[in-house]
């Protein structure tokens, strides 16, 4: 995937940077805002820059071509082997796209699209699913529900090849909303399976660093994992944390806090 993560004092500054960086146009980019920007106590105790992901909208073939690249690297060969071809799914989610263009964005049609797009992903997996579709707030959430060892051609290693469907989807939802829509896609629960997981490593790695007094650089993760590991420590006494490197390599470190 195309994209930088940047913090600046303001949401606009962050993007502007960002786009810069791309080399693309604000219309050619989707933005997520992780963190919003705050004064804090009179304006300088506290305060806190804005962080934002922003992803260069890719090509629908661009894309399929990543996600199932790392599916087949993650799974056996014999059990998944022609399957599907990336031809095959490029119809039919060209086929998906286009209906959107005969479709306003409301509650009932968003959810129908978006059942339409993944069913056809995953029937030409072969993987039998169930879809629980809700969407309020202009928030649309999506478990995919199903056998949960077949499941993990769809959720990949770490979450990638989830990442990259929530993506598309996102992409397919958006392409005519006058409002953002957030995506939020899941399977079998892994997201929160994955959250206790680094909650989890971050306290043993937390407890390490105590006992060792030495620093300890976690691999690499994305903006969301890295708040995650951030958060879970933030009230763990004698340890702070911060990131270090660029993305997709960026990293949080976990190191004794130093008292004076």
């Amino acid at each position: 995937m195309n994209y930088v993560i940047k913090t600046a004092k303001t949401v606009d500054e962050a993007v502007s940077q960002a786009l810069i960086e791309l080399n693309i146009n604000r219309e050619d980019a989707q933005i997520e805002v992780i963190e919003e920007s705050s004064k804090g106590l009179f304006g300088l105790i506290g305060s806190k820059n804005a962080t934002v992901k922003v992803s260069k909208i890719e090509a629908t073939e661009d894309i399929l071509k990543e996600i199932f690249t790392e599916s087949e690297k993650s799974q056996p060969t014999d059990e998944f082997e022609n399957k599907v071809s990336t031809e095959e799914i490029t119809t039919s989610i060209q086929e998906a796209e286009d209906s959107t263009d005969k479709k306003s964005a409301i509650s009932g049609e968003i959810e129908e699209i978006s059942r339409e797009f993944l069913d056809k992903v995953l029937n030409s997996l072969g993987i039998e699913t169930d879809l629980d579709i809700n969407f309020e707030n202009n928030v649309l959430k999506v478990e995919i529900k199903g056998d949960e060892e077949k499941l993990g051609i769809v959720i990949g290693k770490r979450g990638v090849t989830l990442d990259s469907i929530q993506y598309l989807l996102s992409l397919i939802v958006n392409k005519n909303t006058d409002e953002y829509v957030r995506v939020q896609l899941d399977s079998s629960g892994y997201r929160q399976k994955r959250e206790d997981t680094l909650k989890d490593l971050a306290q043993k790695m937390a407890s390490k660093v105590l006992k060792t007094g030495r620093n300890i650089k976690l691999e690499p993760m994305n903006a969301h994992e890295r708040k995650i590991i951030h958060e879970a420590l933030q009230e763990y006494e004698g340890v702070i944390t911060h990131s270090e490197g660029k993305d997709p390599y960026r990293k949080v470190v976990i190191q004794k806090e130093r008292k004076y």
